[in-house]
Formats: C-alpha cells, structure tokens, sequence
C-alpha cells in the first residue's frame, strides 16, 4: 500500500476514534457543566491547565523522533523509554512543587490537592510515548484508536457513576486517573512493543539534539494555545475562565477531529516522500482539502452559538456564545499555520519550526497578556488579528526551507474560506426569523444546521464550479479504494 493510502486510512481512523473519544468528553463536560458550579467549574479546568502542561513536556519531540528514524531498533526504544520515564518523574514533581503551591496562593487549599492528585498523569503519560511512537510508525492509527476510544468509554462512566453519588469535582479526578492508566495497559496490549530500559549516551545525545529545539517549542505552542485561558483564570478567576472554557470546548473538540488527525500523520507521511517530489504543492493540497472540510464547520459553528451553548452547558454559560463566534474567526489564518511546524519537523528542520512557534508566541500570548484587561471578548478579537497578521512571517520561515507558491495556495483556499462566510452571514441573519418561527432552541439548532450545510455547498458549486469539483475528486481519490495501485 502506498504512502498515502497508509496516511489517509490513518487519518481517517484517527478522525474516527477521535470524533468518539472527544464526543463522549463533551457529554461529559456538558454534563458536570450543569451540576457543577461555574466557580468549580473553572476550579477544575484551571487545575488541568497544569496536568495538560506537563504532559506536554513528556512527549516533546519523543513521538516524532521514533517516528522519522529510518529504522526502529529495540536499544534505541529502550533508551527512549528510560528518558521519557525521567521526564515524567520530573513533570510530576514539578507539578507537586510547583504547580500546587501556584494553585493554593491563586485559588485554594482544594486547587493544591487536585493538582498533587493528578500528578500521577504526567507520569504514566511519558511511558505511552515510546508506545503511540511505534503505532504511528507502523500506521496502526485503528489499534490506537480503539484502545483509547475503550478507556475513555470506561473513565465516563466512572465519572458519572461517582458524581450521582455526590463526589463532585473529585470524580472528574478520578476519571481521569482510571482513563491514562487503562490507556497506557490497552496500548500496550495492541502494541507488542518490548518494554524496557537501557541506558545508552549515544542514543541519549541523538534524542536530545533532536528533542531539545522541540521542547522549547511544544512549551511555547502550548502557551500559545492556551494563553487566553491562561491569563483569564489568572487575571479573572474562574467564573470567567469556566465561560471562556466553554466556549472553547466545541472548537477543541473539531480541531481534534479534523486538524489535529490530519496533522498527526504530516510528519510520518512527508517525511517518507520521495527526494524529487514537490513537498510545497504537496502541503497546498492537504491545505486546500483541509479548509474545505474544517472553516465550514467552525463558521457554522460561530454562526449557531447562541443556542448551541444554551443546549449544551446551560443558560448560566449564555455569555459564552460571543466568544465562541469570536474565536471561530482565527480558523482562516490557522487551517495554514497548525500544518507548519510539522511540516517542518518532517524535514528534520526542528529549529525553523521552533521560529514558527515562536511567532505564534508573540501573535498569541503577548497580546493576551496585554489586552486581557480590557475583558475576554477584546484579547479574542485581538488574539484573531494577530493571527491574520503573522502569516507572512510564517510563510518567510518555512520557504527557506520548502518553496510554496502563495499565489496557488491562494487560489486553493479561496473557495472554501469565501463560501463558509457567505454562509455565515445566511445563517446569522437567518436565525433570528428561525427563532421566532420555531420557538426552541433545539430545532432553531437543527434548522439552522441544516440551513448552512445547503447554503456552503450551493455556493461553493455555484461560484467556484471547478475548484469544487476538483476537490471533491480530491477527497473521492484518497477516500474510494481503486482499482489499480496508486
């Protein structure tokens, strides 16, 4: 089977598992939302902030590295493995002796505990690195699909189990220490990796030469994705940060579906093209498909949020819709950026990826921290103009390395991007008249819906007939077997 064959099947699975895993996670998150309170509510999420944080560390540049090696050797694995378990004793205590006394003196003596309680996460989080390393590599998206998709069905229903007994936010907690730990035996268990630790200075130095421009990277990538949240639990406190979770919640859950499965295979796939062939068209291509699949939907997204939140977490979450709509709008800048770093990584040029982030650091976390004064809604609205205006920076890092024609990503993105907010001004305008005709919120949701997905395909046919059409041919290759080999 060819590259991208193996590539779109692990995506699609990765797409798959994941729309499973992250719909039983909002059912919970909608869930807790309701019997919990919007000060317990941020409590929580704050606290995760940290775990999240740490976990980052653990698996900074690990996965990708086991994955580009021309060969797997069980020495090197096993080195890896002992590095990555340091790692995760180091996380962990940083998250005892750090993280906690952060949480007491910002928030409470019950912030400090769910932090030393989750610690153990960041722990069994580093020994699933050499483990999802080798399923990557081998592109057994399915197996590790499923035996994530399995634990989370299990963390679930132990979560809401111990919460209608009354235990509060400490079943959240222990669902999710239920959720890594039968990750990590399921994952072994499809796996078939061998493991052990060795102790070897060559492979150590090839790790960290290559990890360590990474490290720093996923450090600032993960600000850069969570700095508005950051800065608004800091700055304020957790009612504010409970909204802006919230509204957050959905995108996450779509970016994880679809961009993040897409970008999870950029460096297994491009990393294994042939010499000759055009990386740039190539990146175009998986833009371009990328775009028209994912700015609808967040479009849509921002168009239907008043009652989407409603429906989902509450009235009390009802200031959460603004900044929803909000948010959505960075989709157009970033459907192009979140490919780059990989990209990048794919061609062993960790460094230049290293610059990308550190772009992004300024575009997102600087303005947060600078705007987050004047309220949540103007660091977003701000966040998604930086985003716009730190595109050509990025372009200028990566043609260094790889040449792309801006002028056919242009073209190729077109489409897609002007479609999706024709279709966001129908249905914003139209949901109004749809609330009066139909007075619920749900079938206003499900109207509504339905009206979008009409009006972005008859306008993608309808103004951009070819470009579509050859799209759509697009996506039939890489979904439909053939007939003969590709």
């Amino acid at each position: 089977m060819s590259i991208k064959k193996k590539a779109t099947q692990g995506s699609i699975w990765m797409s798959l598992t994941r729309t499973g895993i992250n719909v039983v996670d909002f059912l919970v998150y909608a869930y807790l939302a309701r019997i919990l309170t919007l000060e317990e509510f941020g409590l929580a999420g704050f606290c995760f902030l940290f775990v999240e944080f740490t976990n980052t560390l653990v698996n900074a540049g690990v996965n990708q590295n086991l994955v580009q090696r021309k060969e797997w050797t069980d020495r090197y694995a096993a080195s890896t493995m002992t590095f990555v378990a340091f790692m995760g004793l180091m996380a962990s205590g940083m998250l005892v002796g750090i993280g906690a006394p952060i949480a007491y003196y910002n928030y409470s003596e019950l912030a400090a505990y769910v932090i030393i309680s989750l610690a153990p996460i960041t722990l069994v989080t580093s020994l699933q690195v050499v483990v999802t390393g080798k399923l990557l590599r081998e592109f057994k998206n399915k197996q590790m699909g499923i035996a994530k998709f399995c634990a989370t069905l299990i963390s679930a229903a132990s979560i809401i189990a111990l919460a209608e007994f009354g235990y509060g936010i400490w079943a959240l907690i222990v669902g999710k220490l239920v959720n890594v730990t039968l990750q990590y035996v399921f994952l072994v268990f499809v796996s078939n990796v061998r493991l052990s630790f060795n102790i070897d200075r060559d492979n150590f130095k090839e790790l960290v030469t290559f990890c360590l421009p990474l490290f720093w990277m996923v450090v600032l990538r993960f600000l850069n994705k969570k700095a508005s949240n950051l800065f608004t639990g800091i700055v304020l406190g957790p009612v504010n940060f409970a909204l802006l979770a919230a509204a957050h919640k959905a995108e996450v859950v779509i970016n994880q579906v679809t961009m993040s499965s897409i970008n999870s295979m950029v460096v297994p796939s491009f990393s294994r093209v042939a010499p000759d062939t055009d990386v740039g068209a190539l990146f175009i291509r998986l833009v371009a498909i990328t775009s028209v699949i994912v700015t609808p939907i967040f479009m849509g997204l921002a168009a239907i949020a008043d009652p989407f939140v409603t429906i989902a977490f509450g009235e009390k979450f009802a200031p959460s819709a603004e900044y929803m709509t909000i948010s959505a709008f960075s989709v157009f800048p970033l459907v192009i950026a979140n490919f780059m770093p990989n990209l990048l990584i794919s061609k062993a040029q960790t460094k230049a990826a290293f610059n990308i982030t550190l772009v992004n650091i300024i575009s997102n976390v600087i303005v947060a921290a600078c705007t987050i004064w004047f309220g949540v809604s103007v660091m977003l609205i701000c966040i998604t103009v930086g985003n716009f205006l730190a595109m050509p920076i990025r372009f200028a890092i990566v043609r260094k390395h790889i040449f792309i024609d801006t002028k056919k990503l242009t073209f190729a993105l077109l489409p897609s991007f002007l479609s999706a907010l024709g279709m966001f001004l129908v249905v914003t305008f139209a949901k109004t008249h749809i609330s009066n005709l139909l007075v619920n919120d749900v079938l206003t949701l499900i109207a509504s819906v339905l009206l979008g997905g009409i009006t972005y395909v008859l306008l993608s046919f309808s103004l951009f007939y070819n470009q579509t059409l050859k799209q759509v041919q697009e996506l039939k290759s890489m979904f439909m077997k053939k007939r003969t080999n590709s």
